[in-house]
Parts: structure tokens; sequence; C-alpha cells
């Protein structure tokens, strides 16, 4: 397989660290070569110093000052090294407030390396002609709102969203290669553009690893993303305001930097947003609770308002991650449980009372020095097992049950060194898939991405990475909510929504296509807790043929 060659577009030789972390990823990979860096003047910046942006200004300094010295992702890498291995070539092009002009010289200068991708990371809007120099494009990140991530903050939307485009030209459309969604940090604007720029490292290497893999047929599947269209025709001319065919970039609206007044608007909401969660913080607490319903004809109950709720032992506790499981004419409900005074999560294990009609009679199955949850236990070959959520040690654990449902000792680590919540096992095709949210870098969050392995023998610890992954990258469907279901000949995966807050909702995903090489799902039902007044979130779903169960956030 030939490298794919690759140019940089930059301003600077001083460049963010996530940028120059996608460069050195490059430079050290076995299938990418960077064969040229194109430096122009340094950016002017249309903002910096106008007086309609002086209070915008303010607010940043502001905001760094408060939440700025844990943002190591922000601060600038020098790449004088790297420009001294490869070829360089300085230009100047001509510049207005958003556009950059290439000269011809220049372009056929670049043309001659003949690259495969370039990658903007210091040009504005690029002129048609340097778009065309590279046979897959020019690639960049974008956000819908000027500046990135400040409007998510200030306005309450509950993620924030960068994808990565190849440009279009002229009457050619680009594509949409890869999206990304992270939960919008709730108050510093500086801490979510951090977030959002650090992602998109990943995003830029996993695709160009997928381009260099699949070639042309990488683009197949992906978004066509439109820069013109079609006016509906007109009865009368005097009717016509516009030509038939006009150029836009109506696929790209958003807000822009905040004026003034914006900005002073923008601080109030901020301080008002900031006072709520102080004074909930130390006022109001939320606790999990576990709601279960009896199947008819084993059929999963979709009202969620006639679930039934287990009442909690004290307010010293939380409930939550049921997993239900029939063993012949008994019913049994694996759940974590957490005492607020340590802070420690443990696992516990009820039985349901014919006569009561509830689960009676918890008792401790699993405690640990460090946190569990998420007990999921399921049959395989007339024995029981369980994975556990271990990621504060570091693993994912199998266990087996000695005597079930209340003994179990530990089979092996599957997973070690890892970083990784609430991992889901499925047999399909003869293989194990097992399904989690993973922490690829320290800061990121559990909850934005979903990551698949697999093996012929979950009993063993040899499991391989999809080459996809994080083969979901979306804080609203990512990461998983209770085992997969088989319902209807279709494979549904229970999901989180966290965008927001964390367990906004639960998500229902249909797995399309799940192989060692592909993956691909899509939504097809959502819940959300406004099924009962005194909820504000879901999280979890499972069931058995008896019952089914969800958890809910109870606010007090």
């Amino acid at each position: 397989m030939a490298k794919l060659r690759v140019g940089i577009l930059i301003d600077d030789k001083a460049l963010p660290r996530y940028q120059a972390e996608v460069i050195e990823t490059l430079q050290k990979s076995d299938w990418c070569e960077i064969a040229l860096c194109v430096k122009k003047q340094k950016s002017y910046d249309p903002y910096a110093k106008s007086s309609r942006y002086t209070l915008y200004r303010a607010l940043q300094k502001f905001d760094a000052s408060l939440f700025g010295r844990s943002t190591p992702y922000l601060s600038t890498v020098s790449i004088e090294s790297f420009v001294k291995e490869v070829a360089l070539l300085e230009v100047t092009t001509k510049e207005s407030d958003f556009f950059d002009q290439t000269a011809q010289k220049d372009i056929t200068n670049i043309e001659e390396k003949k690259l495969d991708v370039l990658l903007n990371f210091g040009f504005k809007q690029i002129d048609d002609e340097l778009i065309k120099v590279a046979k897959y494009g020019i690639w960049q990140f974008h956000h819908t709102n000027r500046p990135a991530a400040f409007w998510e903050v200030v306005e309450d939307i509950p993620y924030t969203e960068v994808t990565l485009q190849r440009l279009g030209s002229g009457v050619t459309p680009g594509f949409i290669l890869d999206r990304f969604r992270t939960v919008t940090h709730h108050k510093s604007m500086r801490k979510n553009y951090e977030s959002i720029l650090w992602r998109s490292h990943m995003l830029m290497v996993k695709n160009l690893h997928a381009l260099a893999q699949k070639g042309e047929e990488y683009f197949a599947d992906k978004e066509v993303k439109t820069f013109f269209y079609d006016l509906p025709p007109v009865e009368k001319s005097s009717e016509k305001k516009f030509p038939d065919l006009r150029f836009t970039f109506h696929d790209d609206l958003g807000k822009n930097a905040p004026t003034n007044i914006q900005t002073l608007k923008a601080f109030c909401k901020l301080l008002a947003k900031y006072t709520k969660f102080t004074a909930r913080r130390f006022f109001k607490m939320d606790r999990w609770i576990i709601l279960f319903s009896e199947n008819t004809e084993g059929k999963i109950n979709p009202d969620l308002s006639t679930y039934k709720r287990l009442p909690l032992p004290s307010i010293d506790y939380f409930q939550a991650d049921p997993f239900m499981v029939d063993e012949g004419d008994k019913t049994y409900l694996f759940y974590e449980e957490l005492d607020y005074k340590t802070l420690k999560g443990y696992l516990l294990v009820s039985e349901y009372d014919e006569t009561k009609k509830t689960f009676v009679n918890p008792q401790e199955v699993l405690k640990k020095e460090y946190h569990l949850s998420y007990p999921n236990v399921f049959k395989h070959e007339n024995k029981y097992y369980m994975i556990p959520e271990t990621n504060e040690n570091k693993t994912i654990d199998l266990y087996e049950a000695e005597q079930f449902p209340t003994k179990w000792k530990k089979v092996r680590t599957m997973i070690d060194n890892i970083t990784a919540v609430d991992a889901t096992l499925y047999q399909r095709d003869g293989k194990w898939w097992m399904f989690v949210s993973e922490v690829e870098k320290e800061g990121f969050s559990l909850n934005d991405t979903l990551s698949i392995y697999y093996c012929d023998d979950f009993r063993t610890d040899i499991w391989k990475s999809h080459p996809n992954n994080p083969v979901v990258t979306d804080v609203t469907c990512a990461r998983p909510a209770g085992n997969i279901i088989e319902s209807e000949g279709k494979i549904l995966r229970p999901a989180q929504n966290c965008s927001g807050v964390y367990g906004r909702g639960l998500v229902f995903n249909e797995i399309l296509e799940l192989t060692e090489t592909t993956y691909k799902e899509r939504v097809v039902q959502q819940i959300r807790s406004d099924f009962a007044d005194d909820l504000v979130a879901v999280h979890t779903f499972n069931h058995s043929k008896r019952f089914s169960v969800i958890d809910a956030i109870k606010g007090r």
C-alpha cells in the first residue's frame, strides 16, 4: 500500500498542541508521509482590535483567568524541527477578513508535489484553484458558530459539535467526512473549546488512516455537503430576485462573534447559570432509583409511567444500573448501590417476591476497595458470568458464579490498563463483541464515544480492537445503557444520551452492520424522563422474559 502524501497549510510555526500532535502522529505512522508544508503570513484577526468586540475580548480573558490554568491542549507547540524535515513553501496570500487568495505560481508549486490531501491548519476561506490541487481535496474542521464553542455554553445547547470536512469548489460539492459531538461545558467557553479541539485530533487521524486503506472508496458513504442549490421556478420574471443557480453557505450559517451588547447579555446568562449550579450543589441532592414492570406475554412494557419504584433504604444511598435474570421460576435483580458516605458503589441482588409483588431481601454479591457498578450478568453454557464496571481499577474483569446468585469468583482480567465503562457483550456470527465507552486520552469524557472489541471466546484475554474505534463519536447516543436486544429481526443497542447532563435520556440504536472491519447503526427511538414529573434523568434499560427495568434520577 502506497503511503498517503499529505500537505499542511499553516500561518505560524507555533501551532496549537492538538494540531502539532496530528502532525507528529502522521509522521510516526507507516501509512502516511508529510510531503509539504505551506506557510503563509500570520492571519489577520478581524476581531482582535475592533471596538465592537471589546467586551468579548475582556470576557475571554476573564474566562481564561478562571478556567485556563487546566487547559493544556490550548497551549502552543513549536514545529521548527518538523518544518526542517519536510519541503517548506512560504507564500504570501491576498488576505481579507475571511478569505485567502493564493497566487497562481504558488498553486503550481503545490501541484508539483502530487499530494493526496491538504490539511488546512491556518488558512482562511480558500479559493477554488487551491482546493483542486490535492487528489482528495483540502480537509479542515468546521464549527457552525463563530467563535467556536462559545454560543453553545451561553445558550445552554446540550452538546457542541465539530465536523471534519472536505472542501467543495465552485459547483462541486464537498463532503462531511466525520463529526464529533461532546457534552457542552456548563460554565467555561475556554474549557468547551479545548474539549472539541482535542477531539479533533482523533477525527483527523482516524479518517486519514481510513482514506489510506480504502482510497476513493472511502468517500462512498460520506454525507455530501452542497454549496449551491436550485431555486424553484417562478411564474413571472418580475418575481425573480435571484438567478436559478446561486452560491450560498446555507449549511454553514451560525452565530458570529458577539458584539459588546451581545457579550453583556451573554455574561449575565453565564453568571445566572453559574449561580444556579452552585446553589444546586449545596441545596439539592438527586438520587438514582430503580423502576420495574412485569411484561405481558413476554413483551416489554412500553408505558414507563406504569413502572413501580423500588424504595431506597435511606436518603444516604442511591441504586442504579439494574440487570434482570430469570432462573427457573425465580427472577433476580442485580444492581449497584452507592453509599454517599464513602462514594463507593458495590453490587447487590434482590429476588422477586410473588406475594409482595416487588423485589426483596437484597444481598451483597461483590464489594471492592474501588467503585463497582453496571453488573452485567449473563448465562453461557449453563454457567452464569458477570462483567461489572471496574473503571476505577483500570480493568475490565470477568466473574463466574460459584453459587448463583450470591457468590462470585474472578476468572480473569479481560482487558488491562484501560479507562472504560459499561462493558456489554453480544454474541453473533461465532464471535463475541464487547461494546464499551473508552477514554482515549486523559481529560476526555467517558460519555462521548463507543468502542468495540471482539474475540472468539470471551473467557480469554485476547480481545482485538475494532479498526474503526471509536465507532461512534456522539455524546447523544454513544455510551452503553444495557444489554443488546434482538426484537422482530432487528438488533437494538440501548445507549445513553449524556448531552447537557449525565443520563439525559435513553436512545435505542439499530445495529445495521457489525463485522471485523465495519460498524453502522442508526437511532430509532429516544426516551426522556418526562413520563413522571419528579424524574430528571434515565440512563439504563434491561429486561428478561418476565420483567423490564430502568433507572432514573428522582429530584428533590
